[in-house]
């Protein structure tokens, strides 16, 4: 099985502001394992068992849930990983997601609204999950509509809905157009006055700078930084929550 440290190069190469513990890590060894095989009832006892130790629900997204999304990525980048393997860690991960979704905290509302979307990859569309439900939990009223929305489309329903902001996670290179098409056309017409839209995956993070290049307003490398920036935009304190990366 590899060790977390060996895939660092994944959908998300930051696994936390701190380097995770070694007992972490064993874990998230584990639950990668059972989380490849389709063992169900071991990623609950491993996760109960992480909760058990002090955690809460937002700890098990950061440091077991959102690093076995990365590796289970670089594993597929580098075939390591069987097609059905894959899809079953992937669907289980997203169960799981929506458990602990259930345990989050919840703050005041913020009267602000959130729509995300994300490219057709599964882990894109488990990344757009994630974030939902930490800006959910962090007061924001959020919708959450899923994969492989094609820009026009995204278009009109921020057209319908007036959001405060548009959080994309695009994994694969595919998407950037898309999103560029979304964004050249809001900034023409401009149809929700102040809106901020953010981008965040694989893509933008194995290209710097390609967020900018697109027009995006701000970026983050994980559904972390980007509840983040939008909880620092709501409170009106700018384009500063964009953290930078590790060395």
């Amino acid at each position: 099985m590899p060790q977390a440290t060996e895939l660092d190069d994944g959908f998300d190469g930051n696994f936390g502001e701190d380097r995770m513990s070694r007992r972490t890590g064993r874990r998230l060894e584990a639950f990668l394992g059972q989380l490849m095989a389709g063992d169900r009832a071991g990623c609950r006892d491993t996760l109960r068992d992480f909760m058990d130790d002090g955690h809460d629900a937002a700890d098990a997204m950061r440091s077991l849930v959102w690093p076995a999304c990365g590796l289970i990525d670089a594993l597929s980048r580098r075939d390591r990983i069987e097609a059905v393997a894959e899809h079953a860690a992937i669907v289980l991960l997203s169960q799981l997601v929506q458990r602990l979704e259930c345990g989050l905290e919840r703050q005041p509302a913020r009267g602000r609204t959130v729509v995300v979307a994300s490219g057709r990859a599964p882990v894109e569309e488990l990344a757009g999950e994630i974030f939902s439900g930490l800006a959910e939990a962090g007061g924001f009223e959020t919708v959450f509509l899923g994969g492989g929305v094609e820009s026009d489309d995204l278009y009109a329903e921020v057209g319908r809905r007036g959001p405060d902001f548009v959080v994309h996670f695009a994994a694969s290179g595919p998407d950037a157009p898309r999103l560029r098409r979304f964004i050249d056309a809001v900034r023409t017409n401009d149809p929700v006055p102040g809106m901020r839209i953010g981008v965040g995956g694989g893509v933008f993070t194995r290209a710097p700078g390609l967020a900018e290049e697109i027009g995006a307003d701000f970026s983050g490398d994980s559904p972390f930084e980007l509840v983040e920036a939008i909880a620092t935009l709501a409170r009106g304190g700018g384009n500063a929550a964009r953290r930078a990366r590790a060395a």
